[in-house]
């Protein structure tokens, strides 16, 4: 939850949608990416229209900006599950990030 509750972080559904593009890159490699240059290119590719995209769309990429919930702090991890404050933020951040990933596999970017 979060930034693992420190309280300030990158965005975890970008570091999940992130290790998920390097992921679909290697899939059946079997050896370090550096092997593989074209599928290495093409995951960081990925992970940086991931990330500029996401940019753009939200304005940010740190959890406590985004989430409007300090994770360090007990109270206001109280106020965010209380008024379900995950419906109007991470959910619509975890739908962009599984959209542009699958964009990016339709188009052949990654």
């Amino acid at each position: 939850m979060g930034a693992i509750i420190s309280g300030q972080a990158t965005c975890g559904i970008l570091i999940g949608c992130g290790v998920a593009i390097g992921l679909y890159c290697g899939h059946g490699m079997g050896t370090p990416p550096e092997e593989y240059p074209d599928q290495r290119n093409r995951a960081v590719e990925g992970v940086r229209q991931l990330y500029c995209d996401f940019i753009e769309a939200f304005g940010s990429t740190d959890c406590r900006a985004l989430s409007r919930c300090d994770f360090s702090d007990p109270q206001d991890v109280a106020r965010y599950i209380e008024n379900r404050l995950w419906k109007e933020t991470c959910d619509r951040y975890l739908e962009f990030g599984i959209m542009k990933c699958l964009q990016m596999s339709r188009e052949g970017v990654i």
